[in-house]
């Protein structure tokens, strides 16, 4: 998963790059990065592009902290 954070680092077309905060979290929380793996394609974009819609580096770590916290938790879903 390392080697697909940053811009256009990831083989998988159908997914945006990982944000690099959003890579940092999730090699650092294995039960999130679990979690993401997990996750479709499509959900995986969202999850990417809800973190892209940030107005400033505060709402983004926000966002990427909430994320994580989802992510861990199994309760992702009720954040689209």
């Amino acid at each position: 998963m390392n080697s697909f954070i940053g811009i256009g680092r990831n083989p998988d077309p159908d997914v945006p790059d990982i944000p690099l905060g959003l890579g940092m979290e999730l090699m650092q929380d294995s039960d999130a990065r679990h979690g993401f793996e997990m996750l479709d394609s499509i959900k995986k974009t969202r999850i990417i592009e809800y973190i892209q819609r940030s107005f400033d580096g505060d709402d983004t770590k926000d966002r990427i902290r909430k994320v994580i916290t989802k992510l861990g938790d199994g309760s992702i879903s009720d954040l689209y």
